[in-house]
């Protein structure tokens, strides 16, 4: 009985020793690498990860980071289903590595067999191949997969500004805004220094994002970062406009109109800002400073002639109040000749509106109002026939 337990034992020993795990051989990985067997590589290194003598090991996962890397971009259909997302593992993998590194660095010799390719310059051709790809996908007009190629370029080099702001562009064109902004401020923390990026901020929360104070943060520091950029002054006097901060924008006009005082968009913003605060004097003077540098600026025209209307509106306000005393058809009569002069004044201006822009049915409408106070029948029956014309009868 003896001599058949120690037989046991024995053979209990021996299979225990059989089903021991063989050391996995990094040197045979990495040439399994080299040569494209990218299955066999990935088995040997897998198992490398697990198995005690290689597991800490910084090359076993270096090694394994070509491996999956090789596999997120072969062309081959069978090698890359063999992870469902092979790019993932290799980024963990070069992580481990550089764990384990210290201060030394990972390299793998060239296909001369002399030349160290470093993992630094592996990853940045690994980041490049993204990028290049997500530009012809972009070209190819294949959006979708471009953003994703500008993605994986930004997880193996988180670094690279280009992505990330390629990123963004072609976000915002998918109208993926949120994604857009993250893409265009990481670009920007990163040190990015493109003005497209600041335009392109300030357009999404001014536009679909529907956040002008946002928009108008990021202008704001445009303007710190680019001083010498004429677009960014333009765009906060708009926004500020947009967002009834008419004193803030009444300074930054004024300090416009004195540096560009050819500009005839400043003196027009200005007017507008002086009419916003009924500035009517000033405004007036802005306006007519519009039309010194550009006579044929329409708008600058129409606000101006708006404003010779607002003293004929208010007596028109007037005329609705009064009663049926004889007080009220004395004061009637003194505000219906009132009336008359005042729109006496206006109606060269728009007369001069209409010259500028003849179909415009709101220039038409005044004039055919200021007609009949005037009893001008015959323009009166002009401009009524030019607005049938137009499909717009009028008031």
């Amino acid at each position: 009985m003896k001599r058949i337990t120690l037989l046991m034992l024995m053979l209990a020993g021996f299979a225990l020793h059989a089903q021991k795990q063989a050391k996995p051989n990094l040197n045979k990985a990495l040439n399994l690498y080299r040569e494209g067997k990218l299955a066999e590589a990935k088995e040997i290194l897998d198992a490398a990860t697990t198995y005690e003598k290689t597991m800490n090991d910084g090359k076993t996962w270096y090694y394994r980071g070509l491996v999956y890397a090789a596999l997120d971009t072969t062309s081959n259909a069978q090698l890359k289903s063999l992870d469902p997302d092979p790019l993932k593992v290799a980024i963990e993998s070069f992580a481990k590595a550089d764990q384990m590194a210290g201060k030394s660095e990972y390299f793998i010799t060239g296909k001369d067999g002399v030349l160290p390719i470093t993992k630094t310059t592996q990853i940045q051709t690994l980041a490049n191949y993204y990028l290049n790809k997500g530009a012809q996908l972009y070209q190819d007009e294949k959006l979708e997969e471009a953003l994703a190629n500008f993605e994986k370029t930004q997880a193996v080099y988180p670094q690279d500004t280009t992505a990330f702001f390629y990123g963004g562009f072609v976000a915002n064109s998918l109208e993926q805004h949120d994604k857009a902004i993250a893409n265009f401020e990481k670009y920007i923390e990163l040190g990015g220094k493109s003005p497209d990026a600041y335009s392109l901020l300030i357009n999404i929360n001014s536009g679909p994002k529907e956040n002008k104070e946002k928009a108008l943060e990021y202008v704001r520091k445009a303007k710190q970062v680019f001083p010498a950029n004429s677009d960014f002054p333009k765009v906060e006097i708009g926004l500020l406009i947009d967002l009834n901060k008419v004193e803030e924008a009444k300074s930054g006009l004024e300090n416009a109109v004195k540096s560009e005082p050819d500009n005839k968009i400043y003196h027009f913003y200005l007017g507008y800002v002086n009419s916003k605060l009924e500035k009517w004097d000033d405004a007036k003077k802005n306006f007519e400073a519009a039309l010194k540098v550009d006579p044929a600026y329409f708008d600058a025209q129409y606000y101006l002639a708006q404003i010779y209307l607002i003293e004929a509106d208010k007596v028109r306000s007037q005329l609705k109040n009064l009663g049926i005393s004889a007080a009220d058809k004395k004061k009637q009569a003194e505000l219906d000749k009132e009336l008359v002069n005042k729109f006496k004044v206006a109606l060269p201006y728009w007369e001069k509106a209409e010259q500028l822009k003849g179909d415009d049915v709101d220039v038409l409408d005044r004039l055919k109002t200021i007609y009949y106070y005037l009893g001008d029948d015959k323009n009166q029956k002009r401009v009524e026939a030019k607005l049938k014309t137009l499909g717009a009868e009028g008031e």
